[in-house]
């Protein structure tokens, strides 16, 4: 009888140490596991921004490439990897940049420029840490947990200054290019670009009275309102330009709801303004490992 319940004793024993290390250190182990994982996807998404905007600003390299890891680490036995989505689609619907000019390049009048713009998207559904979706959209990475969770992580490539009567801003619009693709994958996935072409549009306003001020108005579809209005509304305000000087609409967080939100930015007095248009070719799940 001593032995058996002896036995019995060590067994209770057993199963409480398992039950607690089930209950308490398995999600305290995962949680780290899963952070540690929404870094790594982050600074991917930082070195393929960076990849671009080097490519963009020389030229070349002609072509990059950038590691997604697309799993975090599990526990043996006791938790499977979270495994992330890759998503790259070329023109997504919704998501577009459009610049008018009142003087475009030479002093054309109404200069319009539109295009739809791609997007490369990872979704990590988090079981332990928070669910994250990252989104590289018009040279952003935008970080997002909902739809009124959202920031700009690496901002695009925008330039606002202002000095006295002297107001010029340069912009420049990034467009994927490329087949759609969808990775799920328990390693690491390679993305690459490709550099294509950079062409620029420059504007002192009219020919006829050159550094007289302008309106330019810039409009971004987008299905991450909440980051876009956000960060121009921070931006413009760090800029110092005069009251009156521009519109921004929406000005603050909005929900997308899933659909596709224009943010407007208006301004009404710029002397100078240069628009960039880059192009690149993404390629992913070659070199899978």
């Amino acid at each position: 009888m001593v032995s058996v319940v002896g036995a019995l004793l060590a067994l209770l024993v057993f199963f409480a140490l398992f039950g607690i290390f089930v209950t308490q250190y398995v999600p305290l182990w995962m949680n780290d596991n899963e952070a540690q994982f929404t870094g790594q996807v982050q600074a991917s998404f930082a070195e393929l921004k960076q990849n671009i905007d080097l490519q963009t600003t020389l030229g070349g390299p002609q072509v990059l490439s950038v590691p997604f890891p697309l799993a975090s680490q599990g526990i043996p036995l006791f938790a499977a990897p979270t495994t992330a989505t890759l998503n790259y689609i070329p023109h997504t619907q919704g998501v577009y940049a459009s610049v008018t000019m009142q003087y475009g390049p030479g002093g054309q009048r109404n200069f319009v420029y539109n295009q739809s713009l791609g997007t490369l998207q990872v979704t990590v559904p988090n079981r332990y840490f928070p669910p994250q979706q990252f989104i590289y959209e018009d040279d952003a990475v935008i970080q997002s947990q909902g739809d009124r969770q959202q920031v700009i992580e690496y901002p695009p490539l925008i330039s606002i200054n202002s000095s006295g009567n002297y107001q010029s801003v340069s912009l420049t619009i990034v467009q994927l290019f490329g087949n759609a693709t969808q990775v799920v994958s328990t390693g690491t996935d390679e993305v690459y670009t490709h550099f294509g072409s950079l062409t620029s549009f420059p504007s002192n306003g009219s020919l006829s009275a050159p550094g007289a001020p302008f309106t330019v108005t810039i409009v971004i579809g987008t299905n991450q309102p909440c980051a876009w209005a956000t960060f121009l509304n921070a931006t413009l305000g760090e800029a110092g330009l005069p009251s009156g000087a521009y519109t921004l609409a929406p000005s603050t967080c909005v929900a997308g709801l899933g659909a596709s939100v224009p943010v407007k930015l208006v301004f009404t007095e710029l002397t100078s303004f240069d628009l960039f248009v880059a192009t690149s070719t993404i390629v992913t799940g070659i070199g899978e490992i």
